[in-house]
């Protein structure tokens, strides 16, 4: 039994690590010196919580070698330390028992356990933060430069854009849609992933010789501790809309979330990127001595100012820094990706990286387009040949934005297929039928992830604010209803689920991929 789910094959990897840093031992080479800065002392241990101003209580030995971390029970091997991380549904110390029973050589609780069995026991007071001042420096060195980006919606784009302008083989993105490039750590797809993966994957990455890394700050991993580890040289924000109020009790506890990126894990001498215009620019501008604003294209206070005019085949971008201003075509769909992009130029301006249009210019048109954000699926065969569009707004705020943002670029209709997810803040369903019913020409209401609650009783949720919207149960049915209904001028925006490659129905999530729908429908209805 462990505290959590989905972890099996990353239990796998941390056990074949533990044989092949065994097997290496005994033959030498290459593989040792990786390893080596994976096994440290529990004083070790002691010494990075005290430098970080925790108070740690220790019984037991403190000799004993840590050769692993984890959360989950079943993850222990011989020289694990585990973690008792308290949940909102499962407490991690339900399973010291099962931890002390597959010999773990230490525990990290909150709550000390009568019997500690042979275990060094390290008692903090949050062991949440306590595992991620641990992790960041039980994996070996990170990124010299970390870069850290949050608020409601674009957190995904900005950190691909930022990536791309450093360089493939300088940077990585951590976020939403895992660790990119790929190849380098398997990264779990969480907007802010545990404090374990987030530290190996980051190792991993300088380990490759990529010293630089942006890496989307959720409000639940901030939180709930797991970025606790990191100092970031920059910090950025997007926009504050409602979501994740399932989470956090109002929407000033969700502010208050995001804004602790700002507050507590930047670093005094770090950078704050923030668009002028935004309602948190003022507080966010008075945290730190180094600002850097974002404006309209020709505000004077503005360090970067930018603008962008939407045409059928993309955006023309104009920005202005350090005097010169700047105008280039840009394959994306969507103002609001001009705004993501400028964030982006904020940050690496920041990190010091020059000549910034040209870097911009020369990025593939086919790399820059953000997998699952307004990403061109399928054409209309006949001129002006309308699109498809696959987004993954999936929050009232982000839908409306989308479809806004989608208009200019459609000559027809703008047809829109949305749902929402189960088991989340169900006072956002109305709100999304509100958006699709201001700003859409044709909405089609179906399942998003509907989890274990009952999917039609979310769809007529939905439903209350747009009455006259289709609605199919099956997404794949809405998908080829809405392909089926469009004109040669008119744009279909496939909404919520973007880069995702599954459904959540019930406690199962079985394979579904919006595009590769989208692209069957279109094949069998125009032969494209």
């Amino acid at each position: 039994m462990g505290r959590c789910t989905g972890v099996q094959e990353n239990c796998r990897k941390d056990r074949a690590d533990a044989r092949s840093r065994k097997g290496s031992a005994r033959r030498g080479g290459e593989r040792l010196s990786r390893h080596a800065r994976m096994t440290h002392p529990v004083s070790t241990l002691i010494e990075w919580l005290r430098e970080a101003g925790m108070d740690v209580e220790a019984s037991g030995p403190n000799d004993t070698v840590i050769e692993a971390l984890t959360f989950d029970s079943r993850c222990i091997t011989a020289g694990t330390l585990f973690a008792a991380l308290p949940g909102s549904r499962v407490d991690g110390h339900a399973f010291i028992e099962q931890a002390l029973a597959a010999k773990a050589a230490a525990l990290l609780v909150q709550s000390p356990p009568e019997d500690r069995g042979t275990a060094t026991l390290l008692h903090v007071k949050d062991t949440a933060k306590a595992l991620a001042q641990i992790a960041a420096r039980f994996y070996g060195p990170l990124p010299k430069t970390l870069h850290g980006v949050t608020g409601t919606n674009g957190k995904t784009s900005v950190a691909h854009f930022v990536r791309l302008l450093k360089g493939e083989n300088q940077a990585v993105s951590i976020g939403t849609l895992g660790m990119i490039p790929d190849g380098l750590f398997d990264m779990p797809y969480l907007t802010s992933p545990d404090q374990i993966a987030l530290a190996k994957g980051l190792a991993a990455a300088a380990r490759s010789g990529r010293d630089y890394a942006v890496i989307e700050a959720s409000s639940h991993g901030l939180d709930q501790g797991r970025l606790d580890g990191l100092a970031f040289d920059a910090a950025a924000f997007t926009n504050l809309s409602r979501d994740h109020l399932d989470y956090h009790a109002d929407m000033e506890d969700y502010w208050r979330a995001k804004r602790t990126l700002f507050t507590e894990r930047l670093k005094p001498s770090g950078s704050v990127i923030v668009d002028e215009r935004t309602a948190q620019a003022a507080e966010l501008a008075s945290i730190g001595p180094s600002v850097f604003r974002l404006g309209g294209l020709d505000s004077p206070t503005a360090d970067l100012g930018y603008a962008a005019t939407p045409h059928p085949s993309g955006l023309a971008f104009r920005f202005r820094l350090a005097g010169q201003t700047h105008e280039l075509a840009l394959p994306l769909y969507g103002t609001f990706q001009a705004e993501n992009i400028a964030v982006a130029l904020g940050l690496a301006h920041v990190s010091g990286m020059v000549d910034l249009a040209q870097r911009l210019q020369d990025i593939d048109a086919d790399a820059l387009g953000v997998p699952g954000r307004m990403m061109p699926v399928v054409s209309h065969p006949s001129p002006p040949h309308g699109r498809v569009l696959v987004d993954y707004a999936h929050t009232p705020d982000a839908l409306a934005t989308v479809l806004q943002a989608a208009r200019p670029h459609c000559p027809g209709r703008l047809i829109v297929a949305f749902g929402a997810g189960g088991d989340r803040d169900p006072g956002k369903r109305v709100l999304m039928g509100e958006a699709a019913a201001k700003f859409s020409d044709l909405a089609i209401v179906t399942d998003d992830n509907p989890r274990t609650e009952d999917p039609a009783a979310i769809r007529r949720s939905i439903m209350k604010a747009v009455p006259d919207a289709l609605a199919f149960g099956d997404r794949r049915e809405a998908i080829s209803a809405g392909i089926q209904a469009m004109q040669p001028g008119d744009l279909f925006i496939i909404a919520g689920k973007g880069h995702e490659t599954g459904q959540i129905i019930g406690h199962t999530t079985l394979p579904f991929d919006d595009a590769a729908q989208a692209r069957r429908a279109a094949e069998h209805l125009w032969g494209a």
